[in-house]
């Protein structure tokens, strides 16, 4: 991949530069590499390039009917994301047919959390059964979800399952009010749809400052997790939070069929959102790949471009321009700037399959009567 703007935050790069991939590694980065053996030569002139994105929430169970998941190579691989995190659309007692089928069947990277249901409600489980499920299929399964549809009484349940089965949680911000989910999160769980629009469990007091408990939780690991989803990201409540110096630690998607064709659509979308607010393009990359990396515990195999690390690349033109986006309320801002990958690269092969292409919005705002702005 010759010529292209290297940017690559686990090393510290923003520079023009060649990446060299042999088998299904890099093989080397650096000025004027030697391409005439190539086997094929990528002109990235003009492009970015970056370590392919990695999503920690989407949803992929399709062969389940009664769920609004999407096939993932289409709306998550064809667009960037070369690693996603399945963020508990099976139950334990649904995950083994998930395993077989649509992770089993798949080309992108899939790791997977395990939903823990309400001990009280159908198709419940208890806690030892999530903590077996994921110790069954540990080189998949790495955590917990709680859904914000369970009731509160399952978070305890949830924390107990994933301690015991050494993962981490993943909570909902509009479960219940945010410090009280926080007092169940260390480091490296994850809170999702942290910057959702404030008038569910808001991120801030009632003076508008952050909750001190969202501070204390940054200081001790807990990682905000953007999860756009249908209902699970603001404008407004990124925006306040962007003034009182708080930034995400990974962007998501939560795309699912009820978002895939607007707002959300893609995690290249998601993230030329934070550009429209002014997070740096670097932080932007850093939040998409080599952060989510980390809090797989894939540091220095995915979301990075060393030598040695998983062929993971994506070379994307930085489109400039006006470029109208949406939020989950339909509140719209404009950027300057939007990523549109070109080539996928993953596991060293480029990807040559179908991409989803977005029909009309059936997505509706959903909030009180007067929050929503006229546009």
């Amino acid at each position: 991949i010759k010529g292209g703007t290297v940017i690559d935050p686990s090393q510290g790069l923003h520079r023009v530069s060649d990446i060299a991939i042999s088998g299904n590694k890099v093989a080397e980065v650096g000025a004027d590499l030697d391409g005439s053996n190539a086997v094929e030569v990528i002109d990235a002139s003009g492009k970015i390039v970056t370590p392919g994105f990695i999503d920690l929430h989407t949803h992929n169970f399709v062969s389940s009917p009664k769920l609004p998941s999407l096939p993932v190579d289409s709306t998550s691989l064809a667009r960037g994301a070369t690693t996603v995190l399945d963020a508990g659309t099976a139950n334990p007692g649904e995950f083994p047919h998930y395993w077989e089928t649509d992770i089993a069947e798949a080309k992108t990277r899939m790791f997977s959390l395990v939903r823990m249901p309400d001990p009280y409600g159908p198709d419940h489980a208890s806690w030892e059964e999530t903590r077996d499920t994921i110790l069954q299929y540990s080189d998949v399964l790495v955590g917990v979800k709680y859904h914000h549809s369970q009731r509160f009484h399952t978070l305890p349940l949830a924390r107990e399952a994933a301690d015991f089965a050494g993962g981490f949680l993943m909570a909902e911000a509009y479960g219940a009010p945010i410090p009280h989910l926080l007092d169940y999160l260390g480091p490296g769980d994850i809170l999702t749809h942290t910057f959702h629009a404030s008038f569910r469990f808001p991120l801030f007091d009632h003076k508008g400052e952050l909750h001190q408990a969202v501070w204390d939780a940054v200081d001790r690991g807990v990682i905000l997790d953007v999860g756009h989803g249908a209902r699970g990201f603001g404008f407004r409540t990124m925006e306040q939070a962007l003034e009182q110096g708080l930034k995400p630690t990974t962007i998501s998607t939560d795309v699912h069929k009820q978002n895939v064709d607007g707002p959300v659509y893609d995690m290249p979308t998601t993230m030329s959102k934070l550009l429209a607010l002014g997070v740096s393009l670097d932080d932007v990359i850093e939040m998409s790949t080599s952060a989510p990396a980390r809090v797989l515990h894939q540091e220095g195999v995915l979301g990075t471009l060393k030598p040695g690390a998983v062929a993971d690349v994506v070379v994307s033109e930085l489109a400039r321009g006006e470029f109208t986006y949406l939020d989950v309320l339909h509140e719209k801002r404009v950027g300057e700037q939007r990523i549109l990958p070109e080539v996928v690269v993953h596991n060293g092969e480029i990807y040559d399959g179908e991409s989803y292409e977005a029909t009309d919005m059936i997505h509706t705002a959903d909030a009180p009567p007067g929050f929503i702005e006229p546009t």
